[in-house]
């Protein structure tokens, strides 16, 4: 394909966004679904009064909850949809939409069609204190005032331009599409199991012993578990810190911490879960919103995850699946190398050199760790004894299975279940 007929994406709707704003001196922004900017132009800034009512997180959020109702105002309507902000500024939204998903919109304007007189800043006193609007009274001529002409040429000429980009849009906006459609999925979850269990009893023990078995399944590989789990803890970790952002901040890097660690247990490559982990650390510092925060160390750790037990070459890949399908089956049962080994088609010596080079670990070790992980599954049914749980799982001896447990875990099957469970 020649580099001039490249498909309009991204690169274009940022040229767009900057011309337009160098020529008209109007503010612009592409904001998602919920009202969160994630592209805007270079070439202008906002103006001081704006930059003012959104210093505080509280300003922003009323922002955000301004432009999210907009978004969704414009794709009803289909056209460019005006309205007036939380702090009374007339703006208009025209909706972007990739392949019939609305993704966002691209919201313009900050302006006024009057002066500010009194009117004006009297209907500033529900959303602000005295003292803020004082401050506004000084910043409020540096508001843009145009007329509802220029507005309206202004608004088709932009809304002709993002319906072309919406048709003909490229990867990184039906990237920016996929993105949108996991949060929304995501966030469905976490409501919905914020209904079901809303009357349950809930408190930090409650959320520890949650975390402990998600790092059991964690270091087992069972992605089926984590999966599930995942919502349930970043739903206790939001009530936990109150829904106060900074706290959510500290209790998912310590989550993510915590996790990555297990991974590196389950087999992963230490030095690119470290690689990894740098990135996530660096970049969770610049995410704005609970949302955003979650989302991120949501797919994080779902890149990590990947790692476990794989390796670089596709036909080890398989192999190293089914041998560990074939003992999260059979752990109950008495297990050998060459069992094993007949399983995948390869001579026992092969199989457990490839097993220790690309997992980090000998077949033996992870046998023993996944019957020690469903030894602590079995342990939540107070029916069952230690001593039916150590048969259920494999093991012909109570010292042994004690003495396993211990060097693994820290303390007894006893003292753990007392305990922790």
């Amino acid at each position: 394909m020649n580099p001039k007929e490249k498909n309009p994406g991204r690169e274009e709707l940022e040229l767009i966004l900057d011309n337009f704003s160098r020529a008209t001196k109007l503010s612009l922004a592409a904001v998602n679904t919920y009202g969160e900017p994630f592209l805007t132009s270079t070439s202008y800034q906002e103006n001081s009064f704006c930059r003012y009512v959104k210093k505080t997180e509280n300003g922003r959020a009323k922002c955000e909850k301004s432009y999210c109702k907009a978004c969704k105002q414009a794709l009803q309507w289909k056209e460019p949809y005006y309205f007036m902000c939380h702090a009374g500024l007339i703006m208009w939204a025209l909706p972007l939409v990739v392949e019939e998903t609305l993704i966002g919109a691209v919201m313009c304007g900050q302006v006024l069609f009057w002066e500010p007189d009194e009117m004006f800043f009297r209907q500033l006193e529900r959303s602000f204190t005295a003292e803020e609007i004082q401050k506004l009274r000084t910043l409020a001529k540096d508001i843009k005032v145009i007329s509802p002409s220029e507005s309206d040429s202004a608004a088709k000429l932009l809304f002709m331009a993002v319906h072309y980009l919406s048709k003909n849009a490229d990867a990184s906006l039906k990237e920016q599409k996929k993105r949108m459609e996991w949060r929304n999925a995501l966030i469905s979850r976490i409501q919905m199991r914020k209904e079901k269990f809303q009357d349950a009893e809930f408190d930090l023990s409650v959320y520890i012993k949650r975390e402990r078995r998600y790092l059991q399944y964690v270091r087992m590989g069972n992605k089926e578990k984590i999966q599930e789990m995942l919502p349930l803890l970043f739903t206790d970790m939001e009530i936990l810190s109150d829904y106060e952002r900074e706290k959510i901040r500290f209790w998912l890097s310590d989550f993510a911490a915590l996790s990555s660690r297990a991974i590196i247990e389950a087999g992963a490559d230490c030095e690119m879960v470290f690689r990894i982990m740098d990135q996530y650390k660096t970049e969770l510092k610049r995410m704005n919103t609970i949302e955003e925060l979650i989302e991120y160390t949501y797919k994080t750790l779902c890149r990590l995850f990947e790692y476990i037990y794989l390796t670089n070459k596709d036909d080890y890949i398989s192999v190293l699946k089914e041998v560990r399908k074939y003992i999260d089956i059979h752990y109950s049962e008495k297990l050998s190398i060459e069992e094993i080994a007949k399983e995948v088609y390869l001579s026992p010596s092969y199989l457990c050199t490839l097993f220790k080079k690309n997992a980090g670990n000998t077949i033996h070790d992870y046998i023993l760790r996944v019957r020690i992980e469903k030894s602590i599954e079995f342990m939540q049914d107070r029916s069952l004894s230690l001593k039916d749980i150590m048969k259920k799982c494999g093991f012909k001896s109570q010292s042994y299975y004690t003495k396993a447990f211990r060097e693994m875990i820290g303390v007894t099957p006893g003292q753990y279940r007392n305990k922790f469970l």
